[in-house]
Parts: structure tokens; sequence; C-alpha cells
């Protein structure tokens, strides 16, 4: 594509995803050695229950029933003559001689439907993803730091991704998405522009999310969030910040094929996760560098560990701190959040506002975000073919 200095421009491609974590302590049929439904086998149980081994007995079945009972002395040799087909029924079931004679013979095991069956497995906590949701995830998994988790595919589209996420959550349930049990909520980020690509700025992009974790944080974070810190760690110094993006534990974590940023919950508010997966996308999408100084780096530190690691109230300081990084977050992601905006229907600059004057860290109860009161009216002019689609998307570039 050329502009009108026939400079060629390139459109962005980007890639989201996120990983959705849950109290669901989920296993699969291949998780067991040994399938625990044989321990209480329910064809035993009916059998037991309506005595339907009775069914089996013969003439040579009673023969071994009267042999047991002499064998171990439920009857003696000498009342052998008296041991008529109705006494001989009454030893058989008082001491479930039934059970060593007619069992051991029993084929009930071949072609069974209830061994390594999630329907009936006793645990109860055996987890199948339905069909209208596997379209959406990568992987499903156990996490022993909460529970299963489901990774989303990564989307080229902020619609398609709101909609994957609904769907998901809708499906396994809020009621099993708990930050207070650790459950996060990672978002998964790249993009390529032409012949440059996120790995070409991958330092630059991590150091700028981090430059605004302290304000995303008071944002978009629940009131217990804190109880994930040991999963999504600042830096510890700024001298170290370049090596530390790429521990896996660190808030901002680069990968081998995406930016990883960790500080986000489990989107158990929905619209909420979206619009934090907005906002780092845009901030993902500029090149330039901000600076972080010492002092900047220490103050961010101090915010981002009070909400994170203390779960702390904020101070006035902080807050007007805050305010005035919000000022700088706004004209810093003004233009790709545009873009994203028309990409997903939704004015993201507004809701933005929005969250910041409600922040999430101040919820004294939870509620859920509302993208769709953001959303963008389109105006239809008179005469106008109504039928026709309006251009819904911007060109995204990495602007320098």
């Amino acid at each position: 594509m050329l502009n009108m200095e026939g400079v060629r421009k390139y459109k962005v491609v980007y890639k989201i995803g996120t990983e959705i974590e849950t109290t669901i302590e989920g296993r699969t049929c291949e998780d067991c050695s040994y399938c625990e439904i044989c321990d209480n086998c329910p064809v035993c149980i009916s059998c037991q229950e309506n005595h339907y081994f009775c069914d089996a007995c013969d003439e040579e079945i009673r023969q071994k029933i009267l042999e047991y009972a002499i064998e171990y002395e439920l009857i003696d040799k000498d009342e052998i003559e008296d041991i008529n087909d109705s006494l001989l029924c009454e030893i058989c079931l008082s001491n479930y001689i039934w059970q060593n004679v007619i069992c051991e013979d029993c084929s009930r095991c071949n072609d069974c439907e209830y061994i390594y069956n999630p329907e009936y497995c006793p645990y109860g906590d055996e987890f199948t993803i339905n069909d209208n949701i596997k379209q959406y995830l990568n992987d499903i998994y156990y996490d022993e730091s909460c529970g299963m988790e489901f990774v989303t595919k990564p989307f080229d589209s902020l619609k398609d991704y709101w909609h994957a996420i609904k769907a998901i959550v809708s499906e396994i349930g809020k009621e099993n998405i708990s930050i207070e049990d650790r459950c996060g909520g990672h978002i998964n980020i790249s993009w390529q522009n032409g012949n440059k690509t996120w790995e070409d700025y991958e330092k630059t992009i991590a150091q700028n999310i981090l430059f605004f974790s302290d304000l995303l944080s008071y944002m978009f974070c629940s009131p217990e969030t804190h109880w994930r810190n040991s999963y999504k760690e600042f830096p510890s110094y700024l001298e170290t910040l370049e090596n530390d993006i790429y521990d896996k534990y660190c808030a901002v974590h680069i990968k081998d094929y995406a930016i990883e940023i960790r500080i986000p919950d489990s989107p158990k508010d929905i619209d909420n996760h979206v619009l934090f997966s907005a906002v780092l996308l845009a901030i993902s999408l500029r090149t330039t560098k901000i600076p972080f100084d010492k002092e900047t780096f220490n103050k961010t530190k101090e915010i981002y560990d009070k909400i994170n690691y203390y779960g702390e109230e904020l101070s006035k300081e902080d807050k007007s701190y805050l305010k005035d990084k919000f000022k700088l977050l706004k004209k810093f992601i003004e233009k790709p959040l545009m873009a994203l905006s028309h990409d997903l229907g939704v004015d993201l600059m507004k809701a933005l506002e929005y969250r910041f004057n409600n922040p999430k860290y101040e919820e004294t109860e939870e509620k859920d975000f509302d993208l769709k009161q953001f959303a963008i009216k389109t105006k239809v002019k008179a005469n106008a073919n109504v039928n026709a689609i309006p251009p819904t998307q911007l060109t995204l570039t990495a602007f320098a």
C-alpha cells in the first residue's frame, strides 16, 4: 500500500490471546492409572441389590457353595443331608459365599461402559471441553498454582477476541474464577509491520508497559489481586530490568513468540479484561521508548507493590501521581487506540477514562464493566443504502 508521497506503508497484523486460569480441579482419564469406579462398580452394586447373581445358580454352583461352606466351617459335614436348597441359599446370602463362587467367573468387565468414562468419574471433577469453545482454544491443562487453565488461540481481531472470552467464561462459569485463589489472565501480544516485528522493539515495549504498570494495576486489577503477587513480580532494580523481563514470573515477560503481560487477573470481569487487553495492545504498538529514570522507576515500583504485593490503600499523593501518568498514557496511545476502537466498535478512550475514574482496585463489591455503553454509533445519511457496511477499521501502524 502506497501513501500520497509514494512511500510504502504497511498495515500492522497483530495477534492477541489470553490465558484464563480457573479453580476447576479437573483431571483427565489419562491422569489415572487405575479407575476408581472399579472400587464401587455400578454393575456389581446393582447385581448385589437385586440378587441378579442368583440367576447364575445351577447344580454345579450349588455344589461349589456347599463345598465352600464346609471348608470354612459354616456347616458341619454331618448336617449335609439336612441342607435343602432354601437353607443353602440362606447360608450363601448371609455369608456372601456368592462373591467367591459366582463373581470370580463373571464377565462384567467386558465392554464396561463405566470404566474411564468421565460421566461416572467418582472424583466428580473431570472437565470435558464442549465443542462450542474448542474453536477458541489452543490448549487446556492443569496448573498447580490455581487449577485448570484455558489458553486461547491468538486472534487478529479484538472483536473476535472479545467474543471468544465471553464464550469461554460463560462455559466454565464465573464461579470457577477466583482472584483470591491466584487465578491470573496472562495476555500475550505480538505484531508484524512489513519487515518489522515486535521482536525488534521487545525491550522498549516491555519497559513502556512496566512504566504504566502501577496505573494499569490501579485501573484494572481487583482488590484481591495481591494474592497473586509471586506470579507477577516487578523488576527489583532499574539496572536489572532488561534481564528481569526474560524471567517467567516478571510482570512483563518476553517469550519466544510473544510479550506476555502477567499483571491482569483472570477475566471474571470480561469487559474489564478486554479493555485492559486493548490498552496493552495499544502500548505495544508504540515503538518510542518512554524515559524511565531511577526516581520514576522507584515510585512506579512502590505503587505497583502497594497494589499487587500488599493490597494497600493508595495515598492522595499516589493518586495524584497516577492522574498525571494517566494524562501521559492517553496521549501516548491515542492513535493506536482510535484504530482499535473501530476494530472493536467501541470508543475505547471514553471507556478508558471511565475506568480511570472508577478504578477496579477501589471496588468494594464485584461489578461487571460494560463496554457496550461506549459503542460507536454509526451515522447513516439520508437516502443512503442502509445495508451498506460502514468502514469499521482504520489502518494500524507501529507509531514511532
